[in-house]
């Protein structure tokens, strides 16, 4: 196998600089970091570049965050006090190099197609996904036992979407003596609930059982919870929404009534971030491998 393979990373939380670390010494790539100034801890094997060019000069693999860009405008970079644009990127890489990042962005996809670049979104794989929804739920629970006052043994909670997410959510849950309700649209979402133990409901009935609730994970990324359920809801009742833009939750009304809302978005990267770089270094190994360069 070919490991001579230079890699740069560019922007990112501690998922990157994990991840980094990890190809660098098990991997055996040399590793450059760009946009990761205001984190002074250790880097292991990896190289730190003073400037954009020189990371990607050398790079035949060039490792964007996920998400790869908040703005459209410029990389995802919460430990750098730089902005990084993403045409700076693409007008500096060579044609014959691979672009990797995370999560559908119709910048990148514009700028690849101008300019011949390869692109891959690593977070569009399934395999990726599903790891992720580790950490993600264990993130969840993590933040229900901070926020209630009460066990989550003997909490009634409802799962709205029995995903990946859900799925592993609901095991948790249960393992944790929880009472739970799992929602879903597809019948057979709702078949391998019942069979997991949990209390299988469509989601358009939700206001069936939302006001008993005293814990609500919410993992769609579809304003789910708004209108008149929102009314039905308790006040005391915790409210976690793991899903992506635009949440599944509508935010300001349901924060006018006084109820406690939590938006958990990168949960990975926050409880877990050795776990998800280990995680995404896995993909990114894999993606070498399907592109032949290793």
């Amino acid at each position: 196998m070919k490991k001579d393979i230079k890699i740069a990373f560019i922007g990112g939380d501690m998922r990157q600089v994990f991840c980094a670390s990890r190809l660098a010494s098990e991997g055996g790539y040399e590793v450059v970091l760009y946009g990761f100034d205001k984190y002074k801890g250790d880097v292991g094997l990896c190289t730190r570049c003073a400037n954009l060019y020189d990371a990607l000069e050398i790079s035949d693999v060039v490792i964007l965050p996920l998400p790869a860009s908040t703005d459209g405008i410029n990389v995802n970079s919460p430990l750098s006090d730089k902005n990084i644009s993403l045409e700076d990127i693409f007008s500096k890489v060579k044609a014959d190099k691979l672009i990797l990042y995370g999560n559908k962005n119709e910048k990148i996809e514009l700028l690849a197609e101008n300019t011949g670049i390869d692109v891959y979104d690593y977070y569009d794989r399934e395999d990726y996904k599903v790891a992720n929804a580790v950490p993600t739920a264990e993130g969840a629970l993590s933040i229900a036992i901070t926020e209630l006052p009460v066990t989550i043994s003997g909490s009634k909670c409802l799962v709205i979407g029995y995903g990946r997410i859900g799925k592993v959510l609901c095991r948790l849950l249960r393992a944790l003596g929880a009472d739970v309700v799992a929602s879903a649209r597809k019948s057979e979402d709702l078949m391998w609930a019942k069979i997991n133990g949990c209390r299988p409901l469509r989601t358009d009935d939700i206001s069936l059982v939302i006001g008993e609730c005293d814990i609500i994970f919410n993992t769609v990324p579809k304003t789910i919870l708004k209108d008149e359920l929102l009314d039905l809801i308790r006040p005391d009742t915790l409210i976690v929404d793991l899903a992506s833009k635009p949440g599944g939750i509508d935010f300001k009304p349901a924060r006018e009534k006084g109820l406690n809302v939590i938006w958990a978005l990168s949960l990975p990267s926050k409880t877990a971030p050795k776990t998800s770089g280990i995680i995404l270094s896995d993909a990114i190994e894999e993606i070498l491998k399907e592109k032949g360069l290793v």
